[in-house]
Parts: structure tokens; C-alpha cells; sequence
């Protein structure tokens, strides 16, 4: 079945827009939205009694409303609720949450189906997330597939961190290298640098030094 019907939950008008405009790019024209999570369920619920249910749920995790009386707190509230009465919807979540704990429980606990980090890629990410949840695929984004599969960020050493310092100020591997001499630090030659910096990108699952570096970044490592 194709999945053609989709409901945006996002308070920020602007985050709302944009997701919506996005959507409508890729030719998706039956599109729903709320800014609040209470309304968001009893659209989803009269969709499913309707017979005529939203298939992907794409919601944000905080929502800042005025709205004094609220039932549904949150974005995991929301979803609780929804795959309460409707299992089968599939979920991606875009929020500015890059929690390890708060991911991983998502998707283990509330069968979420993708998770995208606000950002600067943001909306081309979701757009990936779309395309790969209507081939029954999961997805994460870059920065949250870092935060599910890194290691502890404290083991990073400081040569590590050396590295993802130079790389983000723009330095090559050749003036990497000669930095690392000028300081004493070792191992300095080309070669291992390109090596560790290789080894960071497995680390993060960075597929090239750019993203490498904004993934590092985003996580406040340097």
C-alpha cells in the first residue's frame, strides 16, 4: 500500500511551514498538521475512524504552547497514544533532542520508524527518512546514528580531538600534519593522520570530513 497521507505535529509555525512545503515538494497533497499534541490525536483518531488513516506520523518531542490544559504533554506522549489505537503508523521524529537514551528508547520501546535532528540538513534529512519509511526502512540521521553507535565521547583522547579541532578550522591532512610536528605530538606523519581521521569517520559513521566535522560539532565535541 502506498503511503500517501501524512500528519505533521509541530508548534513552530515556521518548522511547520517548511516541513509541509517540503513534503508538498516530493508530491505528497494529503497532508495534515497541528500545533498541539491534544489536537493532533483526535485528527489522527477521526482519520482512523473515518477509514481513511494517516500513514506517517512526523512529530517534534517539545511543544511550548499556550494552551493551559493539556493532556498530551510531548511528542512521546503523542505517539504512545496514537500507536495505542492505530500500531501499524509509522513515525519519525524530528526534534532538536540528541539524547542517546531518549533515541534509543524511541525506537525500542515506542517502535518509532525513523529519528531526524534539527539542523541545518534538517529537512533534507526528513526528506531521506520519508523515502526510506515508505520502503519499510528505518532511518536516523547522521547526528542521531553517531549518538546510537559512538562510544562514550570521554574516550575520545586528545590526539582525537586534536584532529576534529584542525579539521574543523579547515586544515588539510599535509597541514594537519605539519601542525602536530610543530606541537611535538605524535603520531604526525601524513599517513597516520589520514588513518586516525579514517578510523574518526567509522567512529561517527561520517561518510566524508564535512560531515564528519558538523556531526562533532553538533554533539558539542568541539
Amino acid at each position: 500500500m502506498q503511503l500517501n497521507r501524512i500528519f505533521v505535529s509541530e508548534d513552530i509555525d515556521s518548522n511547520n511551514l517548511g516541513v509541509i512545503t517540503m513534503l508538498q515538494g516530493l508530491g505528497y497533497t494529503q497532508i495534515g498538521h497541528s500545533q498541539y499534541c491534544d489536537e493532533a490525536l483526535l485528527k489522527l483518531k477521526r482519520a482512523l475512524l473515518d477509514g481513511n488513516p494517516f500513514q506517517i506520523l512526523i512529530t517534534d518531542l517539545s511543544f511550548d504552547n499556550p494552551r493551559d490544559k493539556k493532556h498530551l504533554q510531548n511528542g512521546q506522549e503523542l505517539i504512545a497514544a496514537i500507536k495505542a489505537v492505530q500500531p501499524e503508523i509509522k513515525v519519525v521524529v524530528f526534534s532538536v533532542e540528541d539524547n542517546h537514551s531518549t533515541i534509543k528508547s524511541l525506537f525500542e520501546d515506542q517502535k518509532i520508524e525513523g529519528y531526524v535532528c534539527k539542523g541545518l540538513n534538517g529537512l533534507k534529512e526528513l526528506k531521506n527518512s520519508i523515502e526510506a519509511v515508505s520502503q519499510n526502512k528505518t532511518y536516523t540521521c547522521p547526528i542521531a546514528t553517531a549518538v546510537l553507535q559512538r562510544k562514550n565521547v570521554l574516550e575520545l583522547d586528545g590526539y582525537e580531538q586534536q584532529l576534529l579541532l584542525y579539521l574543523a578550522q579547515g586544515h588539510k591532512q599535509n597541514e594537519i600534519s605539519a601542525l602536530l610536528k610543530e606541537k611535538g605530538i605524535s603520531p604526525n606523519s601524513i599517513r597516520s593522520v589520514e588513518a586516525n581521521i579514517s578510523k574518526l569517520k567509522d567512529y561517527f559513521d561520517a561518510s566524508n570530513t564535512t560531515q564528519l566535522v558538523y556531526i562533532a560539532t553538533s554533539m558539542g565535541i568541539i
